[in-house]
């Protein structure tokens, strides 16, 4: 992750100057994506060490390391939704009142920005928040090339409005791949279910078909969680129960990737 902070540092410093320089709503658009991926990996960063390895082995935060990732996808997808908008805005203002750009900039830090982005993405990418980083830095490298492409139609052809067309199909692009994120992170963020409940009820049927209170989340995108209630015979033997729930877990864990399982037995006289 540092590497990736130093290398979005440098971009960052390239294309805030490029932007006084050509006045480019495209290497603006850059800027703002770039911006807010960095924030995002500088936050988690600053979390992890301010939580310190020491509560965090005490239990302290129990889940809550894991629940971190979510929180910092969900704030990174609004940011940059957020952004989107406000790039939108001065685009349409651009071609209202008339671009002003240098295209040479524009290819020239287009280019050395996306070389850089490029050696910036992270190596790890299984947790949701170093996925959300990814994928903002997947769409950064896709708006240098737009910004390549778009900075020598100009130089050729003159029509200096591509700039903030190019922001504009830039803002739809980065939008685009936000939003399927926005959806996971949300369904995670508020305990929804990750499968359908009744195909894991139909399921769990088939070992007891007094199976009930099945609860089903995930803590993050890589940790479910299931806890659930089974009404079994006062006179079951504690081997029994043991097969029972071992059958129970198995079912759980290769067929719906749910590794961690509390099942509670219970008899009529609880009723």
């Amino acid at each position: 992750m540092y590497r990736t902070i130093i290398l979005m540092s440098l971009s960052l410093f390239i294309l805030i100057i490029a932007y006084h320089v050509s006045s480019s709503p495209l290497i603006l658009s850059e800027f703002s994506h770039v911006m807010i991926d960095f924030l995002t990996v500088l936050f988690s960063i600053a979390i992890l060490k301010t939580i310190g390895k020491n509560e965090t082995r005490e239990g302290k935060y129990t889940y809550g390391l894991h629940r971190l990732e979510v929180v910092v996808a969900i704030a990174n997808i609004f940011v940059i939704i957020f952004l989107s908008v406000i790039v939108a805005y001065i685009s349409i203002i651009s071609l209202i009142r008339g671009v002003l750009d240098n295209s040479i900039v524009l290819i020239i830090t287009s280019a050395i920005a996306a070389i850089l982005t490029f050696f910036a993405k992270p190596k790890e990418k299984d947790d949701i928040g170093s996925r959300s980083v990814y994928v903002h830095i997947l769409s950064d490298f896709l708006g240098y090339v737009i910004g390549i492409i778009t900075g020598a139609l100009i130089l050729f052809i003159g029509l200096r409005e591509l700039d903030p067309i190019g922001a504009l199909i830039l803002v739809l692009l980065n939008v685009s791949f936000s939003v399927p994120l926005l959806k996971e992170s949300f369904l995670i963020f508020m305990e929804g279910s990750p499968v359908k409940i009744d195909d894991v009820q139909n399921e769990l049927a088939k070992i007891s078909p007094n199976i009930h209170h099945l609860h089903i989340w995930s803590i993050c995108n890589h940790m479910r969680v299931a806890t659930l209630h089974v009404k079994v015979p006062p006179n079951l033997t504690i081997a029994e129960a043991d097969d029972m729930r071992n059958s129970i877990y198995k079912v759980l864990k290769e067929k719906y990737n749910i590794s961690h399982i509390t099942v509670q037995f219970e008899t009529d006289a609880h009723d």
